[in-house]
C-alpha cells in the first residue's frame, strides 16, 4: 500500500434568456406560421407557442417582442408550427396555453417560449401578463401565470418531448413593495426525461442589452440552426458564448435528466463511400513497439491506443472547464480480489457484491488547465526535468482537501445545479472494471499495460534504474496528456495509469467487512483520517496497476503521481 506524502420522453427547458432589444408596440400582434425545413422533412409534429410581453404599465421592457419574433422565425425555419403572441393579459395567456396543450395531444415535440417579466414567490415561478396589478407578493399568485401550468399541460398530453423557454429573469419591478429580497427565478428540479435551463443561474438577474436581441436569445437563434447538434450541445455552445460575451457576469444554467436525443436541425445524411480496396500485406502497418505507434499517430490527431474500441458512451460536457463526463450505468459487481490474485494485499478482501446506482464520471483525470481555472497559480512542477505542468497533463501535487475544494467551486460556478464530488471507492472500482472480471480491464496480463495506460515501463528502467516495471514501453517518461491511450469499456481513460486518484472514503484495512451491498461508502472518522487512493500511476509497477489495488494518504498529503477525477451526481 502506497501513501501520499503529508503536508470536486418529456423534455422541458426552463430558460431564462438574456434581455435586450428595441422598443415594442403597444398593440397585440399575432403570427402563426410554418416553414419547410432545409435538409428534409420532420417525421413528427413540432408545435411551438411563443409569447412576448413588454408593454407593462410598470417597468416596460424593450426587447420581448424582438426576441419572440426572432425565436418564432427560427423555430418556423426548423419545422415548428409556430403561434406567436405579444402583450397578452392573464386571461389571454391562459387561453393560449390551454390551446397549446390541445395541440400537444397529437404527439410529437412541443416548445413554449415566454419573454417578459417573471419572478419567484415562495419558491414558485410566475410569468407576469400585461395589465397585471401587483402591489405585494401575495397578489402575484392571482395576477400572474404559474409557470407550472405549462408543464401541467405538457404532462397531460404525454407527447414524446417538450421544451419550455422562459426569458423571464429581469429585475422585479415590484421589489420595493415585496418583503422578500429574492431575485430572478427559482431553481426547478428536472423531472425524468427533462432538461430545465436558465440563461442565468437561479436567483440571478439578466440585464437589458444594447442590441436588437438579448445576448442569450441572439446566440440561441444562431446556434440552434447548426445541423447535427444535439440539444444539449446547442445549450453548451450558447452558455460558452454568453459567458464570454458578458465577461462571466451571465452564466446560463441547466438541470437535466434527458433520456433521448433531439436535434433542432438534424444532421445531414452522409454520402455513401465507395468500398475501399484491401491493402497488400506488405503495405499494412503492423502495431509493434511504442515508437511504431507514436510514429503512426503523427499523421493526424492522436488516436487512443489499444486492441478494441468500446461502444460510444453517453457524454456530458461541463461548461466552465470543458471537462467531459461519461455516463456510467448502474449495476452490481464483485468488489475486491480473490486470494489467488497475483500481488494481492490483505486489505483487498473479502470479495463481496456491491451494487452501484448510475452516475456521471469524468472521462479523464482533472488536468492542469482545468484546475488552473480554479487556482491560476497552481504548479504541478516537474520530475527530473520532465514537465508535469502542461495544460493537458493531469494535475498533481493536489491534496484530498484541494480536490474537494475544486469540486465545491465547480458546483458554485454552475449555479449549484449539479453536485460534483470525488467518487466513492466502490464507484471507482466499478468504473475501473467496466463490466470485466479480470485483474485489469484489458485482461490479466500486466505487460499489455503499455497499450492501455501510462505506467512504469522499460524506458524508465533504462533511464532511472527502476526495477519494479512492466515488460513493455509506453513512450512517456512522466505523465502523459490525459486520454492519450485506449479507454476502457465504459469510455473512461487513465483508470490504471498516469496518476493515482483520491476517493471519498476513509481508509480501513477491514472496511470490506463493513460495506453495505448498495452504494457502499465508508466515511466514519472514528476509523481514522487517511483517505483511500485508487488507480495506477506513471511509474507504477504491475502490483499497483490492478483495479482492486488500494492505497491511502492523509487529507493534506500530495505527490507527483497523485491527482483526482470527479463524479457528477445525476
Amino acid at each position: 500500500m502506497r501513501r501520499a506524502l503529508s503536508t470536486g420522453l418529456l423534455l422541458s427547458f426552463f430558460i431564462c434568456l438574456l434581455t435586450a432589444g428595441t422598443s415594442r408596440s403597444d398593440e397585440e400582434n399575432a403570427l402563426t406560421r410554418k416553414l419547410p425545413v432545409a435538409g428534409g422533412a420532420q417525421s413528427e409534429q413540432r408545435v411551438a407557442l411563443v409569447i412576448g410581453n413588454g408593454a407593462y404599465d410598470t417597468a416596460p421592457l424593450r426587447n420581448p417582442a424582438n426576441d419572440a419574433k426572432a425565436v418564432a422565425k427560427g423555430l418556423a425555419a426548423l419545422g415548428f408550427d409556430v403561434t406567436e403572441r405579444e402583450n397578452l393579459t392573464q386571461k389571454d395567456m391562459k387561453r393560449e396555453i390551454q390551446a397549446f396543450g390541445q395541440k400537444l395531444l397529437k404527439g410529437g415535440v412541443g416548445l413554449f417560449y415566454f419573454a417578459g417579466h417573471g419572478m419567484q414567490v415562495n419558491g414558485r415561478n410566475f410569468l407576469i401578463p400585461v395589465g397585471a396589478s401587483i402591489e405585494h407578493e401575495k397578489q402575484v399568485e392571482y395576477e400572474g401565470v404559474d409557470a407550472g401550468a405549462v408543464l401541467t399541460e405538457m404532462e397531460y398530453a404525454r407527447n414524446r418531448l417538450n421544451i419550455v423557454i422562459l426569458d423571464a429573469c429581469r429585475d422585479n419591478p415590484f421589489a420595493r413593495s415585496f418583503r422578500s429580497g429574492a431575485q430572478g427565478l427559482a431553481s426547478i428540479n428536472a423531472p425524468t426525461g427533462t432538461l430545465i435551463a436558465y440563461a442565468t443561474s437561479p436567483g440571478s438577474v439578466a440585464n437589458d442589452g444594447p442590441a436588437d436581441n438579448g445576448v442569450y436569445t441572439g446566440e440561441l437563434v444562431k446556434i440552434m440552426e447548426t445541423p447535427g447538434l444535439r440539444i444539449e450541445d446547442v445549450f453548451k455552445q450558447v452558455r460558452s458564448a454568453v459567458r464570454e460575451m458578458t465577461q462571466g457576469k451571465q452564466i446560463p444554467w441547466e438541470s437535466s435528466s434527458l433520456e433521448g436525443d433531439f436535434f433542432f436541425r438534424p444532421p445531414a445524411p452522409k454520402p455513401q463511400q465507395p468500398p475501399q480496396q484491401a491493402q497488400p500485406p506488405e503495405q499494412q502497418l503492423v502495431a509493434g513497439t511504442a515508437a511504431d505507434r507514436t510514429t503512426a499517430g503523427t499523421a493526424g490527431s492522436q488516436t487512443p491506443r489499444g486492441e478494441s474500441r468500446p461502444k460510444a458512451p453517453k457524454i456530458w460536457k461541463e461548461p466552465v472547464t470543458g471537462m467531459e463526463f461519461v455516463w456510467v450505468p448502474g449495476g452490481c459487481f464483485l468488489m475486491g480480489s480473490p486470494q489467488t490474485e497475483q500481488d494481492r494485499e490483505v486489505d483487498e478482501g473479502p470479495v463481496h457484491e456491491a451494487c452501484i446506482d448510475g452516475y456521471w464520471m469524468a472521462k479523464s483525470e482533472v488536468t492542469n488547465g482545468q484546475f488552473r481555472k480554479f487556482l491560476s497559480k497552481h504548479n504541478s512542477r516537474d520530475y527530473e526535468r520532465h514537465s508535469l505542468n502542461g495544460d493537458s497533463q493531469p494535475v498533481v501535487y493536489i491534496s484530498w482537501d484541494d480536490a474537494n475544494s475544486f469540486a465545491q467551486w465547480l458546483m458554485a460556478q454552475n449555479g449549484g445545479q449539479y453536485k460534483f464530488r470525488l467518487p466513492t471507492e466502490a464507484e471507482w472500482e466499478y468504473a475501473c472494471r467496466a463490466g470485466t472480471a479480470t485483474i485489469r480491464y484489458w485482461g490479466d496480463d500486466p505487460n499489455k499495460a503499455c497499450d492501455n495506460e501510462n505506467i512504469g515501463d522499460q524506458a524508465a528502467k533504462k533511464q532511472w534504474g527502476w526495477e519494479d516495471v512492466h515488460e513493455c514501453e509506453d513512450a512517456y517518461a512522466a505523465t502523459a496528456p490525459v486520454a492519450s491511450f485506449q479507454p476502457n469499456g465504459f469510455g473512461l481513460y487513465d483508470m490504471l495509469g498516469n496518476v493515482a486518484e483520491w476517493t471519498q472514503d476513509i481508509y480501513s484495512i477491514d472496511v470490506y467487512t463493513k460495506h453495505d451491498r448498495n452504494n457502499p461508502v465508508y466515511t466514519d472518522v472514528q476509523g481514522g483520517t487517511d483517505r483511500v487512493i485508487r488507480g495506477g500511476y506513471w511509474h507504477g509497477g504491475p502490483a499497483n496497476v490492478r483495479c482492486s489495488d488500494r492505497s491511502a494518504g492523509l487529507p493534506g498529503g500530495m505527490n507527483d503521481d497523485l491527482g483526482f477525477r470527479l463524479v457528477r451526481e445525476p
